[in-house]
């Protein structure tokens, strides 16, 4: 079993015995929805949502 530490509570996390990159997780410590973003060494970071950027195009279409 592969295990890997969560970046919120520093619990480990069981990933199974072969983690992909990009497999989803949860951490039964702190319920924090994780997902493999590294496998050599095996990390974990909170998941890239396309609908939660920062990135503001309003700002940048006004530079014309």
């Amino acid at each position: 079993m592969v295990k890997a530490e969560c970046p919120a509570c520093n619990a480990d996390v069981n990933l199974g015995a072969k983690p992909k990159m990009g497999q989803h997780v949860k951490c039964n410590s702190c319920n924090t929805e994780l997902e493999v973003v590294w496998l050599d060494p095996v990390e974990l970071d909170w998941p890239y949502d396309d609908d939660d950027d920062d990135f503001d195009e309003d700002y940048y279409d006004d530079e014309d």
